[in-house]
């Protein structure tokens, strides 16, 4: 059984859809990429799995049963959602901020019990970002900051994690540090990475199946990622001219 499927599912807005005929599986212990053109839909088709917002028509299943039929509480207790928006924070440190996350576990007043603070500090470490714990998280770099939120973001022990283009705001090195945090964590816990990407030249290296997502309004192809990402169905993916893709990316 899939951790997260789609069965011939409308995604949209206000009962508008975006995305028609969604249907795929998501699996353990793999990371499962959605790439196409701005504008396409992957950030809806995310928000649907991560129950943030219904579908127009069909169903979404976390683990068999419809996501629908799941409380807030238990789906979360699940789930770990982390978007693209940059955080905006107040005199907190890393430790603080990753806290956060802990906070079904902690009640209503917050508190930490030597579990709680044991598991902090196995997800920072297993992250790379305990030395940062007492650094104000508004002093870091952009890497630094995604790598202290993917340890927010596994610090509740999640089985799935939704990710929505969270490398857009880092350089190259910082990418390549950011998903090889988060490959080792995928092997160490064989959590479900359902994500969407735009980094064309790690796709191959990062996702175990690629979903494409066209300007069609429509899922255009899935697949092995090393089968799917060569030059001529990018280019045609991505409305580039003839010969552009290796240009660029050889």
């Amino acid at each position: 059984m899939s951790d997260i499927r789609f069965d011939n599912v409308k995604v949209g807005y206000d009962g508008k859809v975006i995305v028609d005929e969604v249907s795929f599986e998501a699996e353990r212990g793999c990371i499962t990429a959605l790439i196409g053109p701005n504008g396409a839909g992957k950030s809806t088709i995310l928000k649907t799995a991560s129950g943030l917002i219904k579908p127009v028509d069909g169903s979404v299943y976390i683990y068999g049963r419809p996501i629908d039929e799941y409380s807030a509480k238990d789906l979360y207790s699940i789930v770990s959602v982390m978007m693209t928006d940059r955080i905006k924070t107040k005199f907190m440190t890393c430790f603080d901020v990753v806290r956060v996350g802990r906070y079904r576990y902690t009640g209503i007043f917050g508190g930490l019990t030597d579990n709680d603070k044991r598991v902090i500090k196995e997800s920072m470490e297993m992250i790379g970002v305990w030395e940062l714990r007492d650094k104000d998280y508004n002093t870091l770099s952009d890497g630094q900051k995604q790598r202290v939120l993917l340890a927010r973001s596994i610090v509740s022990s999640p089985q799935i994690l939704i990710m929505d283009e969270p490398a857009s705001f880092l350089d190259m090195g910082r990418k390549i540090e950011f998903f090889d945090a988060l490959t080792d964590l995928v092997k160490k816990k064989s959590i479900t990475v359902l994500i969407s990407m735009h980094e064309v030249e790690l796709i191959k290296k990062v996702a175990d199946k690629v979903i494409c997502i066209g300007n069609e309004g429509k899922i255009d192809a899935m697949g092995d990622a090393k089968e799917l990402i060569r030059p001529e169905y990018m280019e045609r993916l991505f409305n580039m001219d003839k010969g552009k893709y290796e240009e660029y990316y050889g």
